[in-house]
């Protein structure tokens, strides 16, 4: 039968120009998500100016975490459970913790730390930054912190120390660890120390040591600060100070007590910017897949007609029908007879002289095809009649009657046309 429209299963144009624009739409969107969520990822991390790890402002102390991690140490910034992470091999570290003046939870805090960390570096609070009102990440001035902030974190470190400023100058330090330069010192004064570099004026880094225990105090922020950290030989202590407590290991820096605490929640993180890019990219992934999973996809393909169109249907109806029925030989017969009659019609018989079969007979002679008329009829008969194989043999006896139409009314090389009068 003759091929219907949609037998292929593909539809011209599956979707409309709405649909296929609104899904261009949607990956174009993902596709900028994906750059964003890369180029962008750092957006997520607390913003500020103030002395924390994520801070880049003078005070801040994200330059010293890069120079540790090309160093080859892993960095960790915690914002959730530190004296936890804290009992692992790893080296702890409170860069000036922020206590605040009121309330006990934070001193709390600080000392679980204290008792969970076995290596323990802490460094003790100075200052205290301005933001820029134009650059909320820099600082635009800077004053000193109280001196309170620096003590309530040795009272929570249970350290009977006390803090020095004022002072001019270093003067001459003691100690096996690379000398620093700063301006304006912070020292602390304490028997519970053993001082690592020292001068007659107080300890700038000492150690505490309690069995299994090291904790290394470095009383000014100047050595591991951004604005501090290129100055003489300050990055070679502040790396030696780490080497001290342990080579190669890991640094977890607590941001808890920065301000930065977060409740550990995937679905909260996962609509959080930027890692909502990434999550809105899958859900747009998966409601795909979902649309292609149902049982209709695109455009609806058109209801096929009921019948195809033109003569072909006709015909490959009919003959199915004689094949069905045994009526090869009927349909041979009706055949031959629709031949002669389209012959005599074409090439009728001058002045009705002779009778339509001696006519034919005459035209056959003229064309070189004599006895063929005679010879198809009794083929037919012998179809008719129900031999074996009559739906085979109709088919051959069918192509040789339309041979001899064709011969007939078209003539031969020999004889190129019809004559229209009498032959000969």
């Amino acid at each position: 039968m003759a091929p219907r429209r949609g037998d292929a299963g593909v539809s011209p144009g599956a979707f409309s120009r709405y649909t296929a624009a609104l899904l261009a739409g949607a990956a174009a969107l993902s596709l900028a998500a994906t750059f964003a969520l890369g180029a962008l990822g750092d957006l997520a991390e607390p913003g500020g100016a103030g002395a924390d790890g994520y801070s880049r402002s003078a005070i801040g102390h994200r330059a010293f975490l890069d120079l540790v991690r090309q160093e080859g140490r892993t960095v960790l910034l915690s914002r959730s459970r530190t004296s936890q992470k804290a009992r692992g091999d790893v080296i702890t570290a409170l860069l000036e913790p922020g206590l605040g003046l009121d309330g006990e939870r934070a001193p709390a805090v600080l000392s679980d730390i204290r008792q969970a960390a076995s290596q323990l570096l802490v460094v003790l609070p100075k200052r205290e930054g301005v933001p820029d009102g134009l650059r909320p990440r820099w600082v635009s001035a800077v004053r000193p912190a109280p001196i309170d902030a620096a003590e309530r974190i040795l009272k929570a470190l249970h350290l009977d120390a006390e803090v020095v400023r004022g002072v001019d100058s270093l003067g001459h330090l003691d100690g096996p660890l690379p000398t620093p330069e700063l301006l304006e010192p912070q020292l602390v004064r304490s028997n519970e120390l053993k001082p690592l570099l020292s001068s007659t004026e107080g300890i700038l880094v000492g150690e505490r040591v309690e069995g299994e225990k090291r904790l290394l105090l470095v009383a000014d922020p100047d050595v591991l600060e951004t604005h501090g950290l290129g100055r003489g030989q300050n990055a070679e202590l502040a790396l030696a100070l780490l080497d001290r407590l342990g080579p190669g290991k890991a640094l977890l820096v607590d941001e808890t007590l920065h301000g930065h605490e977060i409740t550990p929640s995937i679905t909260r993180e996962l609509f959080r910017f930027p890692l909502v890019l990434a999550t809105v990219q899958a859900l747009a992934t998966l409601a795909l897949l979902g649309w292609a999973a149902l049982v209709r996809f695109g455009r609806p393909l058109p209801p096929s007609p009921p019948f195809a169109p033109g003569k072909a249907l006709l015909v490959e109806n009919t003959a199915e029908l004689l094949r069905a029925g045994g009526h090869a030989g009927e349909a041979a017969r009706a055949y031959l007879r629709a031949a002669r009659e389209e012959v005599l019609s074409r090439l009728p018989p001058p002045g009705g002289a002779e009778t339509p079969e001696a006519w034919l007979r005459r035209l056959e002679a003229t064309r070189e095809r004599s006895g063929d008329l005679a010879r198809l009829t009794s083929r037919v008969e012998r179809i008719v009649d129900g031999r074996r194989g009559a739906a085979t043999e109709a088919v051959r006896a069918a192509l040789q009657i339309s041979r001899w139409r064709e011969e007939m009314t078209h003539g031969t090389p020999s004889h190129p046309g019809p004559r229209r009068g009498p032959p000969g």
